[in-house]
Order: C-alpha cells, then structure tokens, then sequence
C-alpha cells in the first residue's frame, strides 16, 4: 500500500479551517502559530521562573525545603495526568473556546456556562498574580536599583495613595500597570508577533535556568549556608514574622498545624505554578495543525516544565542562605549583628533573589533581573490565552457586553477589546485584593486563580468520563484504556487541591470568603439570566455564511495594506 505524502502547510491550514466550521466558527483570528509556538505559549504561562520563584518562599515558610525537593514531584505527576486527560478533549474540539467548548458539547449549555466562568475568573486572576508579583520583582531588581542612582526613593512599598499603614495604591502597583499597558500594546498587536515573543520566552527561560543552576554549582561564596537539609519537612515560619519586599508579601505561620498538614499547605507554591497551561487550547483557533499541536501543547508544556523546574528549585535549596537571614524572627531567631554573613540588606527581600545575591555577588542581581523579565513575559503570554478565552465565550453570547467584547480588529486580526477587558478586570482584582486583603493579596489571588482554573480543568475531564463518549471517535490524541482511571484520578487531586488551598490558614479568611462571594454572585447570575437566555455554542450559519466573514476580513486586510 502507497504510503500517502504529509499534507503542505497550505492544505494543513484548509483542512484546520474546516475543522473549525465544523464546530461552527469562521476563521476569523489569524492562523500562523506553528507547534513549538503553541507549545511555548503554555510554557511561558506555567513559567517556572515566574510561580515557582513567587511562591518559593511561601513553600519554605510552610512546608520546609522539601516544598520543592518533594512537593514539586508529587504536584508535577498529579497535573501531568490532568494535563493528559486534557490533551484528549482538546484534540477533538480544537477551538478557542477549549474548556468551555467542551463541557457544552460533552453535557450541555449550562455546564458549559459554569466552566467558562471559572475559567475566566481563574485567567483574570491569574494574570493579577503574575503581574502583581511581576511587578514586585521588576522593582527590586531593576526600577529601584537604577532609580537610586539618581537618588530618587521609590519601592514596592513606596506610598502614592492613601495613608501609610493601610496604603490603596503604591509602588509595586504603580509598575504593575506599566507592564500591564505594555502587555496590552504588545498583544494588540498581532499573533507574529506574540508567537514570536513567546518563542524567545521558552529559551530565556531555559537559557536563565541553566546559568542559575551552573552559577549556584560551581561557584561558591565561601560564606555560611542554611544547615537545613534540602529534603526536611521544616516549616521555616514558626512565628508568623516572614514577610517580604517590605512587608508586601505575608505568609502566615505554620505553629499550630501539624508538620504534614503544614507540608500539604505548601504545595499551593508548586499547584499554582502548573496554571494556564490550558493557553494551547485557546489558541488553538491561530495554531496550524491545531489538533495534535494543542494536545501536545498542553502535555508537553507541563512535561518540560516539571523537570527544568525541578533542577532549578533543587539548585537553589541547596544553597539557602541561613534561616535567620532571610526570615528573621519567623525562624524563631534574629539574625546576629556580629556575624559575618549578616546584613539587614538581605531581609525583606525575596528568598530566591537573596539566594541569588548571597551566592553570586553581582552576578546574582543580573540573574534576579533576568527573572523579572521571565516574569513579564509569563504575563504577557496570560494576556494573549485569557483574551481568546474571553472572546470565545463572548462569541457565544456569554458574558456581559459580548457584542463589543467579540470583536476582532481588522488591522490585526487579534480579539483587540477582549484584550482590553482582561487587562482592566485583572488590574481591578489586584487593586481591590491589595486594598482589602493588604499584605495578604497574593496569596488570596493565587488561591483563587489555583482552584476556579482547577474547576475549570476538572469539570469537562469528568465529562469526558461521564457525558456524551461521541469526542473519542473524533480525538487524534488519545490514552487509550488508560483514559477515564487517568481522568478520574486527576479530578480526585482537584477536590482534594480545592479543600485544601480554600483553608483559611493562619486566620486568613479571605481567599475562602472572596470564593464564596464569587460563587453566590453565579449562582445569581445563572438564575437570574443565563439558565434562559444563555443557548450555548450553537452553529447558527452553514459554511457558505462562515466563508462570507472570512472574505470579509480578507478584504478589509487589503484595504489597509493598500492605504
């Protein structure tokens, strides 16, 4: 039998656009990512640089080193087998919508109501995190550095609106909305050049990872390290004292919980770094191939980053500082004037950026900017997944204001006020977690980021196990015998992550509290509105009316060209 010749990248694109119209869409955005890009769109969300070093010290503060010698592993396996039971879904409805998409076709319209909700709630939050914490970086790494030289004061805790104990605006979010207008022009601007970017993305982070781990191996300081061993279950926090970049960031204290219940309560530092990766889905619409490149997309993204996150967090609690330094009194201790390696220029900072300047001198603050444009770039990349998904489900008719949220720009072929939208809502979480929450809004935001984007990932996975089975027939990526014990295990860990991480630890009640808020205003919602008038992802128009929207785009790009 003549083995049949692969398929141009011409007639892999018609036959994508057909794919498409088969679920009912024109091909509206523009379709020129290939795999790697879809792929590197997943890995710079998951970003090791970015959640593994954000919430590094909360995992040490709670659940000891072994937070990421430990924690990272078993985290890692357990979002593998949810990544795979994703990648299934995917390559049998490969559409911007993903999640959302899914769990319509698998159930009906109101499962699908309730998955795209979480999931725009878990990307409006996760893009607050990121560039929330971002920020926080960019300034002490960067901004604050070369601001000095000029002798000018600025910081993340530097007091631009409001009274000094309770701040409503400051340094920290004053360059988060820097990067965040930077993001929004970047992603207008067209999928080229976001592919492009985000390409670049996977070997920076790559690139950063490697000079890390080499920096941290072969050159010492000579100076005094944590006696703490890598793989101990030590809580770090045992007083409630460990707060950082000027008391931004507060972890809480692990007294009062027994080791293992405070060594599960760290795992939020690995469970929120495996986030987003459901970007290669959402993109699936702008990827070439879009079947088997989002499955793997999603899969290989998590693969990667479970073992070049493991090298990079193993470097680093290898070479810890001493405890007293960088925590203070939270170990139980003040760090001692008189000795050699101590200095007050070390605390209040970050773990990993002390770590990094401990060991490496100059070096380390190079590595620490790096990080912070590692970090940028994760957000950027949230922007880009978070607007498709907003633009699908407003395709649809699903969320408030969808006909001008729907629209795509002519000039760029991008979801343009969709872009808008995740940007604007995104800052308004962050301002309205930091004015309530104060020191605590990180952790309330990545909690609440880490379990609606879960929810979103878990409710079409148990569909798929439970719904309509016709999807099996369609997937070109499939686990065989092995798909619904994988997907029954992976929805297991997600109640299990979601109990845990709502916890309200160390009297913190308000990441459970703005969950519950955030859950009583759905279930309003739906009641109220979508339960009648919300009809789902329904194919309205034939081929020949998709065709028509088309051209349509393709005569207003040779409009503009020829202006």
């Amino acid at each position: 039998m003549a083995q049949q010749a692969p398929k141009t990248r011409e007639e892999t694109i018609k036959q994508d656009v057909h794919d498409l119209h088969r679920l009912g869409y024109a091909q509206e955005l523009f379709r020129t990512m290939g795999g790697f890009s879809n792929f590197a769109i997943s890995f710079s969300i998951i970003s090791i640089l970015t959640g593994a070093v954000i919430l590094f010290d909360y995992g040490l503060a709670w659940g000891g080193p072994a937070a990421s010698t430990i924690g990272w592993p078993l985290v890692s396996l357990f979002t593998l087998l949810i990544a795979a039971s994703m990648a299934e879904i995917a390559s049998a409805y490969p559409t911007a919508g993903g999640l959302y998409y899914w769990s319509s076709r698998l159930k009906g319209k109101n499962w699908g109501w309730w998955t795209a909700w979480f999931n725009l709630a878990g990307q409006i939050a996760i893009v607050a995190g990121i560039d929330f914490a971002a920020a926080a970086f960019v300034n002490t790494a960067i901004v604050t550095p070369i601001l000095s030289n000029f002798n000018v004061a600025f910081s993340n805790s530097t007091v631009l609106l409001g009274p000094a104990a309770t701040p409503w605006f400051n340094g920290q979010l004053l360059t988060m909305a820097g990067l965040l207008a930077i993001q929004l022009v970047l992603n207008v601007a067209g999928v080229r050049l976001l592919a492009k970017l985000n390409d670049a993305s996977v070997w920076w982070h790559i690139g950063t990872v490697a000079v890390i781990v080499f920096s941290l191996f072969l050159i010492s300081s000579g100076k005094a390290h944590s006696t703490v061993s890598p793989f101990a279950f030590a809580p770090q926090d045992v007083q409630g004292g460990a707060s950082l970049f000027g008391g931004s960031f507060t972890f809480g204290s692990a007294a009062g919980y027994a080791i293992p219940i405070a060594f599960l309560f760290s795992l939020l530092q690995a469970q929120w770094t495996y986030t987003g990766y459901d970007a290669s889905a959402h993109v699936a619409e702008e990827t070439v191939g879009a079947r088997r490149s989002s499955a793997w997309g999603v899969f290989i993204s998590v693969a990667v980053s479970a073992v070049v996150g493991y090298v990079v967090l193993l470097a680093l609690v290898t070479h810890l500082p001493p405890m007293e330094m960088v925590f203070g009194s939270a170990v139980g201790g003040v760090c001692p004037s008189t000795a050699t390696y101590c200095s007050q220029y070390y605390l209040g900072q970050p773990v990993v950026w002390s770590t990094l300047q401990y060991n490496l001198g100059a070096l380390g603050d190079v590595l620490s900017a790096a990080i912070a444009v590692a970090m940028s770039l994760c957000g950027l990349a949230s922007i880009a997944a978070a607007s498709r998904m907003l633009f699908a489900f407003s395709r649809d008719h699903g969320a408030p204001a969808s006909g001008w949220l729907r629209h795509v720009s002519h000039r760029f072929r991008t979801p343009a006020n969709s872009i808008v939208g995740i940007v604007g809502f995104s800052f308004v979480l962050t301002m309205a977690a930091f004015i309530f929450g104060g020191s605590t809004a990180i952790v309330i935001v990545t909690a609440i980021s880490t379990i609606a984007l879960y929810w979103a990932y878990g409710v079409p996975i148990f569909l798929g196990v439970v719904g309509k089975q016709d999807w099996r027939g369609q997937a070109v990526w499939s686990l065989g015998r092995f798909s619904k014990p994988i997907a029954l295990v992976a929805v297991a860990w997600i109640v299990f992550i979601s109990v845990l991480f709502l916890w309200p630890t160390s009297g913190n009640p308000y990441t459970l509290l703005a969950y519950l808020v955030f859950l009583g205003f759905l279930v309003v919602y739906f009641f109220a509105w979508a339960r009648r008038r919300f009809k789902g992802p329904v194919v309205e128009v034939g081929e020949l009316e998709l065709t028509e929207i088309e051209q349509e785009f393709e005569r207003a790009a040779e409009e503009i060209a020829g202006a």
